[in-house]
C-alpha cells in the first residue's frame, strides 16, 4: 500500500482542545483510519479493506510487547442462534422498568443480527471454532439463544488468526504509534487523527488524514485510576487485561462533544491484585471451577472447598456467583463505618485447593497463554511472595489475615455444618458444591472487585457511529468493541465481548469504508 505524504502548509486552529483544519497538512492518509489493534480494530479493518477501502491501523504498543484483551482472553465469542430471541434476551438484560433502558433497541437488533453471523465470518476467512453450546448467563427470556464458541489457541490463537488476516491484506500498521487527538475539519467532520511516533528519545507528531473515516477501536479504561475513581461503582476495581487500556480515546471523542454511556458498568467479580504486580489474576476458587469447564468443553472434576468472608471474616454471597455480574454485590457501602465491608474480601480454603493445582486461571489474563506470570503449578512461589496466607488453623489465618478470629471461626463452622447436612440455608449454594475444609493447613487469599473489562465509552448507534450530546452522529467517527460497549449493567454471557467485537467491528468497517471520500 502507498501512504502518501502529502505537505501544503500548515492552517491549523484550535476550537477548544479539538483540532480544526482547512488546509491539508497531511504526512499520511488512507481511506479508513482506525485507532487501536485489537480484535475491534483487526475485525474492522478486515471488513473495510475487503469492502475496497485502503486502511491504516494505529496502535499506540510497540509491536515487540503488542498484548490486547482479545490475545488475554479465552477465545470465547457467542454466536446468536435465533436474531428474535437474542433480542429478547439484551432487551431483557438492559431493560430496567418500561421505558427505560440501557441500549436503544435498534443497537440491540443490529448486534443481535451480526452476532448471528459470526462463526460463519470467521468460518469464511478460513478460521475453525469449536461449537460448544448454549449459555445465556442470566435465565430470562431468550437465554438460550446464546451459543458458543472457542476458537483454537484461546485468545492468542483468535487473535492470531486475526493478525493473520491483516497480514494477508496488506493492512498498514503503525505501532508505537499512540494517537492523542482526532482533527476535525470547520464542518465538524472528523478528517484525521494526530499521533506522536519515532524513537523515544526523537518523538514527533504526524497527522494521519483519513479520507472517509476514523474507526475507534481502542478499549476501555480498565488503567486510568482517575477514570476507575469517578466513573466505577466501587474503588479500587482491578482488571486482567491489558494495561495498554487507559482511556486516551474516551478524551479524545468527548474533545468532540461525544456523549457517554455505561461508564459504571464492567464486567467484573473478585481478582487477586498483589502490589509486586501490575496486573490482577483471575481464579477458578473451586479448582474445577463449572463455568469455565461448561464453556471449555470439558466435564469438571470433583470439587475443592472454599468460602468467602467480608472483612468482619463472615459470608455475605452464594459462591456459586454470576461470573460476569458479582461485582455488583461488593458495592455495598456501610455510611456507619464508612467503609465498604466487602473491599477487601478473603478466599478460604484448604490444602486440598492447593494440591489440585494453581490458583489463578491458565486459560485467561496474565497467567493465561500471553504469559505475562507464570503461576506455579505447587503454588509455592506465591506463598513465598505473600500472595497465599498460610496457617495452622482458621484462628490463626484469621489473624494473619486481619479479619474477627471469632466470626471466622463461626463462619467456618457454620460453612462445615451446611456441608454435613448438604443444604446452604444462608445463601442456597448448590449441593455438590457444599465441600468441607478437612485438610490442614488452612489458607486465605486477600480478593478485591475487579475482572477483564470495562463497559463505557462513547455512545454508539445501530451504524456504530459515535454520538455527540445531542444524539446526533459525528460525522464521519465510528466505535466498536468494548470502547462504549453496547452492554449495560448486566453482561450477557461468557464470550460477549469477543462477540462484540466481531459483530460491531463489522458493522463499523462496512459503514466507514462506505462514506464519500473527502476532496
Amino acid at each position: 500500500m502507498i501512504f502518501p505524504s502529502v505537505s501544503k502548509g500548515l492552517e491549523v486552529t484550535a476550537k477548544g482542545d479539538a483540532m480544526l483544519t482547512e488546509k491539508e497538512d497531511w504526512d499520511k492518509e488512507a481511506d479508513v483510519v482506525i485507532v487501536g489493534y485489537g480484535g475491534a480494530g483487526a475485525v474492522a479493518a478486515i471488513t473495510a479493506h475487503d469492502k475496497g477501502a485502503v486502511v491504516l491501523i494505529l496502535e499506540k504498543q510497540p509491536e515487540d510487547t503488542h498484548c490486547t484483551n482479545t490475545k488475554m482472553s479465552g477465545g470465547i465469542f457467542v454466536n446468536v442462534n435465533n436474531v428474535e430471541k437474542g433480542i429478547k434476551y439484551l432487551q431483557s438484560l438492559c431493560q430496567i422498568e418500561r421505558g427505560v433502558s440501557w441500549t436503544d433497541t435498534d443497537v440491540i437488533k443490529a448486534w443481535a443480527e451480526y452476532a448471528s453471523q459470526n462463526r460463519e465470518w470467521i468460518e469464511n476467512l478460513g478460521g475453525k471454532p469449536r461449537f460448544i453450546g448454549p449459555f445465556g448467563e442470566h435465565q430470562v427470556e431468550g437465554a438460550e439463544c446464546m451459543d458458543i464458541c472457542r476458537y483454537p489457541g484461546f485468545g492468542t490463537g483468535f487473535a492470531k488468526f486475526l493478525e493473520r488476516q491483516v497480514t494477508h491484506r496488506e493492512i498498514r500498521i503503525m505501532y508505537d504509534s499512540p494517537a492523542i487527538r482526532l482533527i476535525t475539519s470547520l464542518k465538524g467532520e472528523v478528517v484525521g487523527v494526530r499521533v506522536e511516533t519515532g524513537e523515544e528519545e526523537r518523538r514527533h507528531r504526524v497527522n494521519i488524514r483519513a479520507r472517509r473515516a476514523v474507526i475507534m477501536t481502542c478499549g476501555g479504561f480498565e488503567f486510568n485510576e482517575e477514570m476507575k475513581l469517578n466513573y466505577l461503582k466501587v474503588y479500587p476495581t482491578h482488571f486482567y487485561g491489558s494495561p495498554a487500556n487507559t482511556g486516551d480515546g474516551h478524551r479524545m471523542v468527548m474533545e468532540l462533544g461525544a456523549d457517554l454511556w455505561h461508564m459504571n458498568c464492567c464486567s467484573a467479580r473478585l481478582v487477586g491484585k498483589f502490589p509486586d504486580f501490575p496486573i490482577a489474576f483471575d481464579f477458578d476458587h473451586r479448582g474445577c471451577n463449572s463455568v469455565l469447564h461448561k464453556v471449555m468443553g470439558k466435564a469438571p472434576s470433583k470439587p475443592c472447598g472454599f468460602f468467602f468472608v467480608d472483612r468482619n471474616g463472615k459470608r455475605f454471597t452464594n459462591e456459586n456467583f454470576k461470573y460476569h455480574t458479582l461485582y455488583y454485590e461488593l458495592t455495598l457501602f456501610d455510611s456507619q463505618r464508612l467503609i465498604y465491608p466487602r473491599v477487601p474480601c478473603f478466599w478460604i480454603f484448604d490444602q486440598n485447593r492447593m494440591d489440585s493445582g494453581p490458583l489463578a486461571l491458565q486459560i485467561t489474563g496474565a497467567s493465561g497463554p500471553v504469559r505475562l506470570y507464570r503461576w506455579s503449578r505447587d503454588n509455592s512461589k506465591e506463598i513465598e511472595r505473600g500472595w497465599i496466607i498460610q496457617a495452622g488453623s482458621i484462628r490463626e489465618l484469621a489473624h494473619k489475615i486481619g479479619v474477627d478470629p471469632d466470626n471466622l471461626e463461626q463462619t467456618a463452622r457454620g460453612y462445615e455444618r451446611y456441608c454435613a447436612q448438604g443444604s446452604d440455608p444462608e445463601f442456597d449454594r448448590q449441593q455438590q458444591d457444599l465441600v468441607p475444609l478437612i485438610k490442614p493447613p488452612f489458607y486465605g487469599v486477600k480478593l478485591l472487585p475487579g475482572g477483564p473489562n470495562t463497559q463505557g465509552g462513547p455512545k454508539r448507534n445501530h451504524r456504530a457511529q459515535v454520538l455527540n450530546v445531542n444524539g446526533d452522529p459525528i460525522p464521519r467517527l465510528y466505535a466498536a468493541g468494548e470502547f462504549g460497549s453496547i452492554y449495560g449493567m448486566l453482561y450477557p454471557s461468557a464470550g460477549s465481548n469477543l462477540a462484540e467485537c466481531i459483530a460491531f467491528g463489522r458493522i463499523a468497517g462496512e459503514n466507514a469504508a462506505k462514506e464519500d471520500i473527502i476532496q
